[in-house]
């Protein structure tokens, strides 16, 4: 599995150098529960809600032979940090082992956690949330 964002149309990318354990994908529904008189409770089934994404990894500072690209672990903390500054979506592309396109998503940045362990490297949390683009007709 590839987990890679970008920026402005692939102006800037990462791939994340090491990709977590699992992935849980939140996409939420936006329903909504009434009280009848003759029927009690019934649920309106609305809208799709916005879906979240939260990874948990490390950014290595040191050279392992599993890492997917060799940056220096600030690197991906400064990518995340300056889009996220510039208040500009970024793009997450997730795939599957054979390639295949598993999750293609415009995204912001919601809460980025990171600090340094006893080994140096790079722990974060990263929690995402799906961006739609207005259309003004």
């Amino acid at each position: 599995m590839d987990i890679v964002f970008s920026a402005n149309n692939f102006e800037e990318s990462i791939k994340l150098p090491v990709v977590p354990p699992s992935l849980e994908i939140s996409s939420p529904r936006k329903n909504e529960e009434f009280e009848t008189i003759q029927m009690g409770t019934i649920n309106l089934l609305g809208l799709k809600g916005l879906r979240t994404l939260s990874i948990q990894s490390f950014f290595p500072m040191k050279n392992y032979p599993f890492v997917k690209d060799k940056r220096n672990g600030w690197d991906y903390v400064n990518f995340l940090n300056k889009w996220s500054d510039k208040r500009v979506p970024i793009r997450i592309i997730i795939t599957d082992k054979a390639g295949k396109e598993v999750l293609n998503m415009p995204c912001t940045v919601e809460n980025f956690t990171y600090g340094l362990d006893r080994i140096g490297d790079i722990q974060y949390t990263l929690e995402i949330k799906e961006f739609r683009f207005v259309e003004v007709k």
